[in-house]
């Protein structure tokens, strides 16, 4: 099979491939479609774990591919990197989050979000994965998850941007000065 053959094919009919023959090049394109997305995840989920992560995820898809049974791979990727930078954080419980000092204001000001808010801008945004599918991934509601994506959503513009103005407060400010 060729390369081109190996582009042509989805995601999980790759996988197949490579369940069924082992051959490295149908898991190298897996890997090259993946690799940059979950990396962008992690790095922004828990900067330092992040290598770690993927090498666990990777080496595991590696030695034993999973049998997606009807379900995306891209999903099944999320929820387990999800699951392993969970258990990073439940290890390193009692560690304080370190930001590295080189980051740009937005990485900064998603750092600073919650977990589960960060989790799901970063899914919904970054890995372009639905709510619905978010929601599946952090098991809770629907409703739940839309109410921390416009939560998380609102704290992250009000760090990039400063607070929203109220125009009550510029009608006080001019009585003030006059």
């Amino acid at each position: 099979m060729s390369r081109k053959d190996y582009r042509q094919l989805s995601d999980e009919s790759l996988l197949d491939y490579y369940h069924s023959t082992r051959n490295i090049k149908a898991f190298r394109e897996l890997y090259a479609r993946h690799k940059d997305c979950l990396y962008r995840y992690c790095v922004q989920m828990d900067p330092a774990v992040a290598n770690e992560v993927l090498e666990i995820l990777w080496n595991g898809l590696l030695e034993h591919p999973p049998q997606l049974s009807g379900r995306l791979l891209r999903s099944w990727l999320f929820i387990q990197v999800n699951k392993l930078l969970r258990n990073h954080a439940c290890q390193n419980a009692q560690a304080p989050r370190r930001v590295p000092p080189a980051q740009s204001r937005a990485l900064q000001g998603i750092q600073q979000l919650p977990r589960i808010e960060r989790n799901i801008l970063l899914l919904h945004i970054e890995c372009a994965l639905p709510l619905a599918t978010v929601a599946d991934i952090e098991r809770i509601s629907l409703k739940r998850c839309k109410e921390h994506y416009r939560r998380g959503k609102e704290k992250l513009e009000e760090f990039l941007y400063g607070p929203q103005r109220q125009p009550w407060q510029l009608k006080a400010v001019e009585g003030v000065a006059q």
